[in-house]
């Protein structure tokens, strides 16, 4: 049985604690990939503003579609990168398309192209009314048991309570077990439109509420709040996109919150409950998080792959079950001063667990990966060459520290809830499914 003394004796091996003491917690490609570097400049077709981040512009792949109907060996699409006040807006239209070394684009990498139908997707057939497209772009939605059932949402929230600060949509809940999490179902949730569902973990010292709040890092940079940046501003991403998903963030136990043995049972526990009373697509549930919560999505990227569409993890290192063969997306991000999840070498931080999805999902492993220069306060995003269709793996690296929501414009650095450049990629990363 994994233990908290045993956590914490991997996490000094792995990433000195990898821990974060808040309370709420270039360059070119290697061997075929594609790589673009940040720049604090939109692309064309994207929208700029007071940090606002902007529409995918660029062609998509070319290749053949995979479950998703999307594939990672194609082009780049770029994507308008998060702006500053005053940010000016290039002329760039997107990201080449191809399926070689792609160039260093002077906006923000989009990733993988995407394919299959458009957002919404088709409705299905029969008589059973329900949205066969599901929310994501590719592919026909796998109805949840929950599909259908108008009382559903009311019967799970029964007894619930609204969370101080945080969306009005966020609901407090307990399972029959005792075990806490918070849940968010968009206002105007439809039980016949299957939804993607998003695990959120929370960092060390972190909590649940402070996940619905958008409480990082707390007292310590602008706009974090559950408007800019509830669920590690993915909600804010669903809702501008008119994508709205349904977020669960699990509650953990005490600073050090996740136990990885006991707590992919409570992922398990949790998924049964929202499948078998709300709407959602089985096909496309996620998990995400930062430092600790990483290090737990990356346990569940392995040991639950087969219930996971795609992973996005925020400074992580390895931790709980390592050794998955089970291909998934999987999108990582981390800074190159971090002390805590350390980057590390191909066996342990941030860089074992990109490469070993990597090699899991028949990538292509570049001779280096590409890095930032220290001092640039900008990014490099790094899509894996020759990844099985429908199976994406990106890492994206960026001058600065322990953070998911630094602000790399080339200029300021800091940490801001609205123009952090990670939310906008990782949802994109996540809606191409």
């Amino acid at each position: 049985m994994t233990t908290h003394r045993l956590l914490i004796a991997t996490l000094v091996v792995t990433a000195a604690a990898c821990s974060s003491s808040n309370s709420g917690g270039a360059g070119g490609s290697g061997s075929g990939g594609k790589s673009s570097a940040s720049g604090g400049t939109t692309s064309s077709g994207g929208r700029s503003g007071t940090g606002g981040s902007s529409a995918s512009g660029g062609s998509t792949a070319t290749g053949g579609s995979g479950p998703g109907g999307q594939s990672s060996t194609g082009g780049v699409t770029g994507l308008g990168g998060s702006t500053a006040t005053g940010g000016k807006t290039s002329s760039q239209s997107g990201g080449a398309s191809g399926s070689g070394g792609g160039p260093v684009d002077a906006g923000v990498d989009g990733g993988a192209g995407k394919g299959g139908a458009a957002a919404g997707g088709n409705t299905g057939g029969g008589g059973s009314g329900i949205d066969g497209g599901g929310a994501g772009n590719g592919g026909a939605a796998a109805p949840s048991a929950g599909c259908g059932k108008t009382d559903g949402a009311k019967t799970l929230t029964t007894g619930g309570s609204s969370v101080s600060g945080a969306l009005a949509t966020s609901t407090r809940l307990k399972t029959t077990a005792g075990h806490e999490y918070i849940i968010d179902i968009p206002a105007d949730y439809d039980p016949t439109h299957p939804y993607r569902l998003i695990f959120s973990w929370y960092q060390a010292y972190g909590s649940d509420t402070g996940n619905a709040n958008g409480l990082y890092p707390a007292n310590n940079g602008p706009n974090f709040d559950a408007t800019n940046y509830a669920y590690f501003g993915l909600h804010r991403e669903a809702t501008a996109a008119k994508q709205p998903a349904i977020f669960v963030a699990p509650a953990g136990s005490g600073d050090l919150p996740w136990d990885y043995t006991r707590d992919s049972a409570l992922f398990d526990e949790l998924l049964a409950l929202v499948d078998s009373n709300l709407c959602i697509d089985d096909s496309r549930v996620f998990t995400t998080g930062f430092s600790y919560g990483a290090m737990m999505s990356y346990g569940l990227s392995n040991g639950r792959a087969s219930k996971l569409r795609a992973a996005v993890t925020m400074a992580p290192a390895q931790f709980g079950q390592n050794t998955g063969t089970t291909p998934i997306a999987y999108m990582s991000t981390t800074g190159m001063t971090d002390g805590r999840c350390v980057w590390g070498d191909a066996n342990s931080g941030g860089e074992g667990c990109v490469i070993q999805h990597a090699k899991v999902n028949g990538c292509t492993i570049p001779a280096t990966i590409p890095d930032v220069t220290n001092g640039s306060k900008k990014y490099v995003c790094y899509d894996f060459e020759g990844c099985k269709a429908g199976y994406p793996v990106k890492v994206c690296r960026f001058d600065g520290a322990h953070t998911p929501s630094a602000v790399d414009d080339g200029t300021n650095g800091g940490d801001d809830g609205l123009k952090a450049f990670i939310p906008p990629l990782a949802w994109q990363f996540i809606s191409q499914f």
